[in-house]
């Protein structure tokens, strides 16, 4: 058997696993949240003026030079263990034995068990300090804003002097909300429930990602056997990834309520007999996701495809009836929310490219720093000017017209792998790109793939993805970016490469 690059260099992480069954693996998962978990006290995107800070032992780590490096060890232990015990609990799954060599007495693990272990790893990370982001911060101001009848759409955390604006990292300050009017309500609610504690808001409002994805969790495995596919296998995918875990939970992004209500809706379209009145449902909740962030909107066009998929005998009037429900669905529904709110469509203006983050997982971000660099432009790959935003503008133009590509072919079939296809689109040519975002498009792509090639690469990407942001929430230098990135795929590759191997063989 050829034997890869990867796997020679670190065959020891396999040999290291080798023998672990799924409690096995449910608890070292569940130690490296709590590590992950202990350490953000010390590393995490920490509130100004914390009160944990008096806390015996947690307060060691706030102190010097030794106490920050010592929570660091505890993340990125925490962080190491829990990526390699989700490797490992899919070695398990695909073949049935974590050796990566088929059981001949194969452990069965039913959904429900990988849901009870997922609520167990997920559980430490809902007390942690924000994990690799500061944003809760940010949803928290917000939400302050539109409890003192503020427009979060007009003003900015910097109108609102005091803890919420001390928490706002500086990026964010002076920008208005950009989320939905259904995200603003819901925060808004939680604001008048905390009231005036700052980082009481902030784990209130972490729950709500969470909580979307146990409902997404719930509902996965059942889609998936919709396409004839492994629910165990998407639920590992797209719940148990350390992706999700660490920037769904740990980060309390509300990318996760978006991608709930998105599979809420293929869940209602794609069962089995759906009707009419089926796909009214289906829109109305994509119609939630799109108020929730504006990526959402995308799934709405998709939802008339996925219907009316493997229907037999559809004529044009079919076509045309489906595309006018949904729009006289979701548009008034999304018209509802935004007038229940108050605030307008102002969110819409922060769709803009002049987004001040500068990252090289945006295409045409990208494209414009390389080419600041050839004219020699000072500041090339920290200033956004009006090169980036005409490269970000032109990216916006191709996305357009790559969505309405997909669209039309997805009419011939395969309506929910181009959706996927089309969620990955948007965020690789969106003017600023976050590795959680890669997260829309993971979700629906857990449904159908299956190939263990596939989800190995898929794997290795998510991995990478992880460790590309530092557990306070800034993004690594470019120096140890690309080596981060290198280390931890080939790493991914080395525990599921063999395995890729002896299914492919088999």
């Amino acid at each position: 058997m050829h034997v890869s690059a990867p796997h020679r260099a670190f065959g020891w992480l396999g040999r290291l696993v080798d023998g672990w069954c799924f409690n096995q693996i449910s608890r070292a998962g569940l130690a490296g949240s709590v590590l992950i978990t202990v350490g953000s006290y010390g590393a995490g995107a920490l509130p100004a003026n914390d009160p944990t800070r008096h806390i015996p032992l947690i307060g060691l780590l706030r102190h010097g030079w030794l106490g920050l490096h010592v929570a660091l060890a505890l993340y990125y232990l925490g962080l190491i263990l829990l990526v390699t015990t989700w490797l490992v609990l899919g070695r398990l799954l695909l073949t049935g034995s974590p050796h990566g060599t088929t059981a001949v007495n194969r452990e069965v693990i039913e959904p429900g068990m990988l849901r009870r272990t997922l609520v167990k790893w997920m559980a430490p990370l809902l007390v942690s300090m924000p994990l690799a982001s500061m944003d809760l911060y940010s949803y928290a101001a917000q939400a302050q804003l539109a409890r003192l009848g503020r427009d979060p759409y007009t003003f900015t955390p910097a109108d609102l002097p005091g803890k919420f604006l001390d928490n706002v990292a500086w990026k964010w300050v002076d920008t208005p909300s950009p989320y939905g009017p259904l995200w603003v309500t819901v925060s808004r609610w939680v604001a008048s429930l905390t009231g005036n504690h700052a980082l009481i808001s902030v784990l209130v409002l972490r729950l709500i990602p969470f909580l979307a994805i146990l409902g997404t969790a719930r509902l996965l495995p059942g889609l998936a056997g919709r396409f004839g596919k492994r629910g165990d296998l998407a639920l590992w995918l797209a719940i148990a990834n350390p992706l999700v875990l660490v920037h769904g939970v740990g980060g309390g992004h509300n990318d996760a309520v978006m991608v709930a209500f998105l599979v809420a809706g293929l869940a209602i379209v794609l069962r089995p007999g759906a009707n009419w009145h089926h796909l009214a449902g289906g829109a109305a909740l994509m119609a939630l996701s799109a108020a929730v962030k504006a990526p959402g909107a995308v799934a709405v066009a998709f939802v008339v495809p996925a219907y009316l998929a493997g229907r037999a005998d559809l004529r044009t009037k079919d076509w045309i009836r489906a595309a006018t429900l949904t729009a006289s669905v979701a548009v008034p529904v999304f018209a509802l929310i935004t007038w229940l709110v108050g605030y307008g469509n102002g969110w819409t203006k922060q769709l803009s490219p002049a987004v001040p983050v500068v990252n090289f997982m945006s295409i045409p971000t990208m494209l414009a720093v390389g080419y600041r660099f050839v004219i020699g432009a000072a500041h090339a790959s920290t200033l956004v000017d009006h090169t980036v935003r005409g490269f970000r503008r032109a990216g916006s133009v191709v996305s357009a017209v790559l969505l309405v590509y997909l669209w039309v072919r997805s009419t011939r079939g395969s309506s929910v792998q181009l959706l996927a296809l089309a969620l990955a689109s948007v965020v690789v040519l969106s003017p600023a790109v976050q590795p959680w975002y890669f997260t829309w498009a993971l979700t629906v792509a857990a449904l159908f793939v299956v190939a263990p090639g596939q989800i190995s690469w898929i794997a290795a990407g998510s991995v990478a993805l992880t460790f590309l942001t530092r557990p306070m929430g800034s993004s690594l230098e470019l120096a140890p970016y690309v080596p981060a990135v290198i280390v931890a795929g080939l790493a991914s590759r080395a525990l599921l490469g063999p395995v890729v191997h002896r299914l492919r063989s088999a």
